[in-house]
């Protein structure tokens, strides 16, 4: 098990805490509108989409690089049009609207698309996952041959969703992130990449205490990868943030090597959350901090 001073977060020299209440009367969030306010700087009703109470949508930080001309990869181990991905690039009054929300996101110019949701298409009457890709202009991946043989300047990479949301066996997330890199890193004129480890929520909600180190290992893995690509550089700032609390995990005591985990709920809980960050522009994200107010810092740093 890792210890806290093991993480990759220590490395990041700049922290802040983050309040993830929605608009509406609650301080408990869902993953909707806490990603919205990262997305867009602006705080919205419990499970809205990147659309205010009016149903304005409301632009985003990568709809913002997108038109600056720079690639843009959402990457997650859920379904591909989950609530965190999808409020960067797709707008609906709720996160549940799940077609139009699958259109939206193929339609964005998001260079690279990547999560789970397979056995959702060519089913109940949908198309199938090759004819979704193709109609949209996508190079389709599945396994992880064809993700490392893919070609084309779009990317659509959907594997089989796991209980809890956990990696996918063939590729877990820090492959996903290297691979991301690695993709859009080169263009000249940058790059802005999304990337989710949702199996850390999903195994809060089960409870379930193994998933839930397993995916921390896994997304440290990833952090890992992407601080080292940006220590590597000087133009890249690198931001490890949650968009809301879930499962209350506690430490009631440590008896040697052994921790003890205790969850408080299967719900989500209206915690503050850690923000961390590295490289230019990382200074602007210390002291507490309501979403949106990460948001609108990270949407201005991307223009």
């Amino acid at each position: 098990m890792l210890r806290g001073a093991d993480f990759q977060t220590g490395r990041l020299p700049y922290t802040g805490l983050v309040a993830t209440s929605p608009l509406d009367d609650s301080i408990v969030t869902d993953s909707a509108s806490a990603a919205t306010a990262f997305a867009t700087g602006v705080r919205v009703r419990y499970t809205a989409l990147s659309m205010d109470a009016a149903g304005n949508r409301l632009p985003t930080a990568l709809q913002a690089a997108e038109q600056l001309s720079k690639s843009t990869g959402l990457i997650t181990t859920a379904n591909f049009w989950d609530a965190t991905p999808a409020a960067f690039a797709a707008h609906a009054p709720t996160r549940y609207e799940t077609d139009l929300i699958v259109d939206q996101m193929l339609e964005s110019g998001t260079e690279i698309i990547a999560g789970g949701g397979l056995a959702r298409f060519g089913s109940e009457g949908r198309p199938t996952i090759d004819q979704v890709a193709g109609a949209a202009g996508y190079a389709l991946a599945r396994t992880a041959a064809e993700l490392a043989a893919v070609k084309g300047d779009r990317v659509l990479a959907v594997f089989d969703t796991q209980p809890q949301e956990i990696d996918f066996p063939e590729v877990r997330l820090p492959v996903l992130t290297r691979w991301a890199l690695d993709r859009l890193s080169p263009d000249p004129e940058g790059f802005f990449l999304v990337v989710e480890q949702e199996g850390t929520d999903g195994a809060s909600h089960a409870n379930h205490t193994q998933k839930f180190i397993d995916s921390m290992i896994s997304f440290d893995e990833a952090v890992g990868i992407a601080l080292d690509f940006a220590a590597a550089r000087n133009d890249v700032l690198l931001i490890v943030a949650a968009d809301h609390e879930c499962g209350g995990l506690q430490i009631h005591r440590e008896k040697g090597s052994e921790m003890e985990l205790v969850w408080a709920t299967k719900a989500h809980t209206g915690e503050a959350v850690p923000v961390f960050a590295y490289g230019p522009g990382a200074e602007q994200f210390v002291g507490f901090m309501n979403g949106e107010d990460l948001g609108r810092k990270l949407i201005g740093l991307v223009r």
